[in-house]
């Protein structure tokens, strides 16, 4: 196993032969780009031990990256900035579903492929807290490993030239100014609709994002997230118990569908799709293109195009507004591809939603409220199918 010590030397190496041209687009780009991504495929082909120990040991890794990119930002002259490096594409063998984690992956570097059902908002977290004695007026830091708990000093310790009072005999009063604080938010990740058996209620994941993965995602998006694992003892009657609630700590986050306002279309893009609307048989090649492993259904097919692209809303002289949506009932014999067509219409929608009307109750295709932990408890409202594809088009089946 590789040691502490070599690690950001080997990072060093690393950068310096792959990603010296992305270094520098950081430094130029900053503060509107804050991270370097590094591929693990990448890592791999550099060297494999070194990408194992990636995923058994995370968090020294985490450091060794950072503090290795910030020097050789340095070198250059850029000494000022302080990015942080992404690792995305992890192997397969490392890729779970929330339902799958078990104790053995805790502390270990693991994908998820979930959803996005519900974000806080983004908070600022304390990593380091400095406190003055109120009596003596020494200065106190603190580190902060807990994101859910303030920790305090027990007293002025008189071995870093303090006065030697406890808590109870002094104050101390806490300096934001010269504090550590981070962008922090949590995240609900919940499984994807088809990785859901029958009749089983989809399992979900708290995870931490912080510094510039704060606000990346909204309710609905499907993502990937890269991070590691770690648990929180669960608190009854003001007590810890042996009983633990995984969390995840966010390391880099990967978008598997994009939305429609962030989609960039090129100059030769848009002059291809005009062309393709110019031809004649634009329509017929579309609805062709729905489920193609799917034979016949021409009728079906070319209804679900026609929702696909909606009608034109229509703004009367009253004010009243009639929307151009449609809604589809499709009935038919077991085993004719209901399903099958509704997953597909799901996968090319852009954040589309498909479920299951047997495994969601009526709150679950709504809206739900539910007792937020990350809220003090307080009850909140917690979207369902339906208003997460607002806008959007939503697949439910078995309705």
């Amino acid at each position: 196993m590789i040691q502490d010590f070599d690690l950001t030397a080997r990072w060093s190496t690393l950068l310096h032969a792959h990603f010296t041209e992305d270094v520098h687009n950081i430094a130029q780009l900053w503060p509107d780009v804050q991270s370097l991504e590094v591929s693990y495929r990448t890592i791999e082909g550099f060297d494999p031990t070194f990408a194992q120990s990636i995923l058994e040991q995370p968090d020294l890794h985490d450091d060794a990256s950072n503090r290795a990119l910030r020097e050789l930002l340095a070198d250059v002259g850029y000494g000022t900035i302080n990015p942080w490096v992404r690792i995305v594409h992890l192997p397969s063998d490392q890729v779970r579903t929330v339902s799958q984690l078990r104790s053995d992956d805790i502390g270990l570097m693991i994908s998820i492929d979930a959803v996005v059902t519900k974000i806080s908002g983004v908070r600022p977290r304390m990593y380091s807290a400095t406190f003055k004695c109120v009596a003596c007026e020494h200065l106190i830091t603190i580190q902060q490993p807990n994101e859910q708990e303030l920790i305090n000093p027990m007293e002025c310790s008189q071995i870093d030239g303090g006065c030697g009072l406890t808590n109870r005999q002094t104050r101390f009063q806490l300096l934001q100014e010269r504090s550590t604080l981070t962008n922090s938010q949590f995240i609900e990740l919940q499984e994807l609709p088809e990785q859901v058996r029958g009749g089983v209620q989809p399992e979900r994941i708290s995870c931490i994002a912080e510094h510039d993965l704060t606000g990346k995602v909204n309710p609905g998006d499907r993502v990937k997230a890269n991070g590691v694992l770690f648990i929180r003892s669960q608190r009854k009657f003001g007590k810890d118990t042996p009983v633990f609630d995984i969390f995840m700590r966010v390391q880099s986050l990967e978008r598997q569908n994009l939305a429609l306002e962030e989609i960039v279309v090129s100059d030769e893009e848009e002059a291809e799709i005009r062309a393709f609307a110019a031809d004649q048989d634009v329509y017929k090649r579309i609805s062709e293109s729905i489920a193609p492993s799917i034979f016949g259904m021409e009728k079906i097919k070319e209804t679900l195009m026609l929702q696909l692209f909606g009608g034109v809303a229509r703004l009367n002289p009253d004010g009243t507004r009639n929307r151009g949506d449609i809604h589809i009932l499709l009935m038919g014999d077991p085993g004719v591809a209901k399903s099958q067509l509704l997953a597909y219409m799901g996968n090319i929608s852009p954040r589309g939603r498909f479920t299951s009307g047997m495994s969601a109750s009526a709150a679950g295709l709504t809206a739900a409220a539910v007792q937020d932990a990350s809220a003090d408890a307080r009850g909140t409202l917690e979207a369902g199918a339906r208003v997460l594809a607002d806008k959007r088009l939503d697949e439910i089946d078995e309705f």
